[in-house]
């Protein structure tokens, strides 16, 4: 990378690079924007400077990618190096607008242990008899999805099962849900799970379900 600045500073153009020269940094540098947002600490804000150095790291990222794109990629990427160029503070917002706010690691862990709980909870189930599944209130405790209007569980849950190819029993399905309250409802079961887990239950018996509904039913008084 030092090198593509260097080049710059003797105004060599960029595009008249070795082509193998350019697959290498935008190869190896495709996630430079979002390593140079990490650094100022911006998560979802916008930063109100960026250095001389860091701008100049970021115009010769911008100037790489644009030879690869095609005629709307090199128009937006020449406006974002003129806002950088000329240090437009007040329109940094359209040279970092294609990033999302971090899904914090406590939202990822939550969706992880919910999702690996149901895991259990349906592998259990399918090893009941009949007699015991009409013993036990089991539409209490069927997955209901995520809020999508509100939170990042959805969005991560779908990353995990649409992207990552996580969780098979989930793809396909209908994984949103309109009300925040599923969420409310695994909370009351996952410190059972935890439980099971330090116990390292691999499966639950008609007793260890139950104590999964009366957590999601029964209501205090």
């Amino acid at each position: 990378m030092m090198y593509i600045l260097f080049l710059e500073s003797l105004s060599l153009p960029i595009p008249d690079l070795p082509k193998q020269l350019l697959l290498h940094y935008t190869s190896t540098d495709s996630n430079l924007l979002n390593l140079l947002m990490d650094s100022e600490k911006l998560n979802n804000m916008i930063p109100e400077t960026i250095s001389l150095v860091d701008r100049q790291l970021l115009i010769n990222q911008c100037k790489i990618l644009s030879v690869f794109g095609d005629a709307q990629d090199k128009a937006l990427y020449e406006r974002r190096i003129e806002i950088l160029e000329k240090g437009y503070t007040g329109l940094y917002q359209k040279v970092f607008n294609t990033l999302y706010e971090e899904v914090p690691i406590s939202t990822y862990q939550e969706v992880e242990n919910i999702l690996k709980m149901y895991s259990r909870i349906n592998d259990s189930i399918r090893n009941l008899t009949d007699e015991d599944k009409k013993l036990l209130d089991l539409g209490s405790l069927e997955f209901e999805g995520f809020d999508a209007s509100n939170g990042m569980h959805y969005y991560m849950m779908s990353y995990l099962v649409d992207r990552m190819d996580e969780y098979h029993e989930y793809k396909g399905r209908e994984l949103k849900s309109h009300t925040t309250s599923p969420l409310s409802k695994y909370n009351k079961m996952l410190p059972i799970h935890a439980e099971f887990e330090l116990l390292k239950k691999e499966r639950y018996t008609t007793s260890d379900l139950q104590k999964f509904i009366e957590a999601v039913t029964v209501k205090v008084s």
